[in-house]
């Protein structure tokens, strides 16, 4: 009897110890409705749970792919090194297609291993947990050691499979929070678009044609009807800048709520014509502490930039660059277009509106045109989480 009253009371323990770590996790979870806190939070609970030297989770669409991956464990400069982050090929992609646990002593004999890029820590214990919600997998919690170091138990693994539990209500409720603030971004988009069409740009058109007609009569002064003309240049300017918003408005864009890592690539094909070179490089450093305003405010200054690079710059080359460092996130859009002279260069809407997202973004935006050389749009973001970092590393 004594051997049994003392399994029961380390099950007691134990029990109690799960209880305890639940109760934590749901008082991390609660004060967080942002997509991308509530996962760097997961991320290093998964870490302390389950005793890992790395761990991250991701996020899975409806087809499976990932689109969303936040980790802790490597140092921001070694992050930086490692380039773009990961876009669910081997292992990380296969548990999408799982709905148990995969715990391995040495993950690079797997099937679906791919192998490191260059300066990877050496990871070979593996802990990987589906993150399951409405029938599917959602994402997935992964937990790593290097090799060498003692293999995750059943006991780290029930630990880990309890806060999948937990991370399934916390992300399926901020993917949906997320979905219903898209659908209503979509919508109110549609909607400007249509005033501007229907509204602003009659308007404009209207006042176009009277200013036109008054330039050409004898009734006023030369210096008047000058005068009148210009306003007219002014007023097809602004049309036509109206006319391109509204078609960046309407423009096919996902459906999905905005991630960089995605939409960047995703905004190059549908503005960049064939013929015109484009490199695109994000390191994953710089998406862990982007929320989906931010991407979505970036991804506008971007397509802003692609799209003057491409039908007023003439640029047959084109980069977009996402990078981080110790101060800021960066956002770099370079072509070797025409370029321009900034003292007489016009601000048209999509400069302007530019300028407000920067501000809303509380980024320093640099427009830098060299005539005959191309055009620098450079956006960048005081790191917002330097207090944290110790937590998160």
């Amino acid at each position: 009897m004594p051997a049994q009253e003392a399994d029961i009371a380390a099950a007691a323990a134990s029990l109690a110890a799960r209880l305890a770590e639940m109760a934590v996790t749901s008082d991390l979870l609660a004060t967080s409705e942002d997509l991308t806190e509530i996962l760097q939070r997961l991320a290093v609970r998964a870490q302390t749970v389950t005793g890992a030297e790395y761990a991250a989770i991701s996020t899975f669409d409806e087809q499976g792919i990932l689109i969303r991956f936040v980790y802790t464990g490597i140092s921001e400069q070694d992050a930086r090194k490692l380039g773009m982050p990961p876009r669910g090929l081997g292992l990380l992609g296969e548990l999408a297609n799982h709905d148990r646990p995969i715990r391995l002593t040495d993950l690079t004999r797997h099937p679906s291993s791919v192998g490191w890029p260059e300066g990877h820590p050496d990871m070979a214990i593996f802990l990987g947990v589906p993150i399951r919600a409405a029938g599917r997998t959602i994402g997935s919690l992964y937990m790593t050691r290097t090799r060498g170091n003692p293999e995750f138990t059943p006991e780290d693994e029930l630990a880990a499979v309890i806060l999948a539990m937990q991370a399934a209500i916390a992300v399926s409720t901020a993917l949906a929070r997320e979905r219903t603030g898209r659908v209503f971004l979509l919508e109110e988009r549609e909607r400007i678009a249509h005033d501007l069409h229907d509204g602003t740009i009659q308007s404009l058109y209207a006042l176009g044609l009277e200013f036109d007609a008054m330039g050409h009569s004898d009734g006023f002064p030369e210096h008047i009807r000058e005068g009148l003309q210009l306003a007219v240049t002014r007023i097809n300017e602004l049309i036509g800048d109206i006319r391109q918003y509204i078609t960046m408005l309407e423009a096919e864009s996902p459906s999905t709520q905005p991630e960089l890592s995605r939409d960047l690539a995703f905004v190059v094909r549908k503005l960049v014509p064939p013929g015109v070179d484009a490199v695109v490089n994000i390191t994953a450093a710089a998406l862990q502490e982007l929320s989906g305003r931010d991407a979505e405010d970036l991804l506008y200054i971007a397509r802003e930039a692609l799209s003057n690079a491409t039908r007023h710059g003439h640029a047959t080359k084109v980069a977009v660059d996402l990078r981080q460092t110790n101060d800021e996130t960066a956002l770099t859009i370079q072509d070797n277009g025409v370029g321009f002279d900034s003292a007489n260069a016009r601000k048209g809407l999509g400069s302007v509106t530019m300028r407000t997202r920067a501000e809303r973004l509380g980024a320093n935006l640099t427009v830098l045109g060299i005539p005959g050389m191309g055009t620098t749009v450079r956006v960048a973001i005081p790191r917002r989480y330097e207090d944290d970092d110790d937590e998160h590393q």
